[in-house]
């Protein structure tokens, strides 16, 4: 489900760049909120990685079982 996420992500940060590498270099505004909506995304895939990585780490850990106690 990570990996389909980030994937998502990233074609949408592609569609995001690429008007960046092309008309916007006029419209300072445009390019902010374009670089905003980047860096956005950017946090997200961020985030998605380190959770995918902490379960994981659980998983190895054999804490995947813990939640049957209660």
């Amino acid at each position: 489900c990570a990996v389909v996420m980030i994937v998502l992500l990233a074609i949408f940060l592609g569609a995001i760049i690429y008007p960046l590498l092309g008309d916007a270099h006029g419209e300072i505004v445009a390019l902010g909120i374009l670089l905003v909506y980047g860096l956005l995304i950017i946090a997200v895939i961020i985030g998605i990685l380190l959770a995918l990585r902490q379960r994981l780490k659980e998983i190895e850990g054999g804490e995947e079982d813990d939640a049957k106690k209660y």
